[in-house]
């Protein structure tokens, strides 16, 4: 394969992916490292990307928001075994924080449909809101400030201050991404702040991620994943066990 169908397939792989390692590319290939190597170079000096260590991002990655749509059509099947997995936490009397996302609004969609009653949901997601508001089983508490336009959800100084005003059993979070040594990351300094306030204000703390969220890289990190009450995943890694975490482990 000449270098310029090579480098097309690496660009492609990107945007599906929006991370890649270059081991990766040079087992898939069969190519040396240093080959990829040289068209990792070349692509940046173009600007299609940004090398890492150890491989390359889309321009802007680590800063960028992804699109609700472009969550919401990613491992559906998965998001919702996840959610399935994470009924079981939930109790009536209880004061629940759902945290904006894709996974959690399939447990939202899951709480209506399964019809669970006498609990208190507080969120900063607009479309959560929405979907739980007419239940009459559940009371529902939308928190305040800006809306994202990308996300349909709040964070900031605001929201967070607002959290912490509450008493909360449990809180269910998603991530926009989890590093190769196991921290939770966000792309923003205010959710960073938000779901720091998140954990920090909680009884107890699930965190809820598919595979797709795994071994990526943002700008702020939140937590490393031992903060957590559970880590509900498809995820079937011996690094998740060797850092200590299976314990907290639920497969979904």
């Amino acid at each position: 394969m000449i270098s310029a169908d090579r480098q097309k397939l690496i660009l492609e792989y990107l945007r599906q992916k929006e991370t890649v390692l270059s081991s990766a590319l040079a087992k898939e290939f069969g190519v040396t490292l240093m080959t990829i190597g040289r068209d990792l170079k070349q692509l940046e000096e173009k600007g299609l990307l940004v090398r890492t260590h150890g491989g390359a991002m889309l321009p802007g990655f680590m800063e960028a928001e992804t699109s609700y749509a472009k969550k919401k059509s990613r491992a559906v099947d998965v998001k919702r075994r996840l959610a399935a997995a994470a009924l079981p936490f939930l109790h009536p009397g209880m004061t629940l924080f759902l945290d904006a996302g894709t996974t959690t609004y399939e447990i939202a969609e899951q709480l209506v449909s399964e019809k669970l009653n006498d609990l208190t949901v507080i969120t900063n997601d607009l479309r959560i809101a929405l979907l739980l508001y007419p239940s009459k089983e559940l009371r529902t508490i939308m928190l305040g400030g800006r809306i994202l336009r990308e996300t349909g959800g709040v964070a900031g100084a605001l929201a967070a201050e607002e959290l912490a005003s509450y008493v909360i059993d449990l809180a269910i979070l998603g991530t926009s991404a989890v590093t190769d040594d196991l921290y939770l990351v966000v792309p923003t300094e205010a959710k960073m702040m938000f779901k720091r306030q998140a954990l920090e204000k909680s009884g107890a703390a699930i965190l809820v991620a598919d595979h797709t969220k795994f071994h990526k890289k943002k700008c702020y990190k939140v937590a490393p994943l031992q903060a957590f009450t559970h880590i509900i995943t498809d995820v079937k890694e011996d690094a998740l066990v060797q850092a200590g975490l299976e314990e907290k482990l639920i497969i979904a």
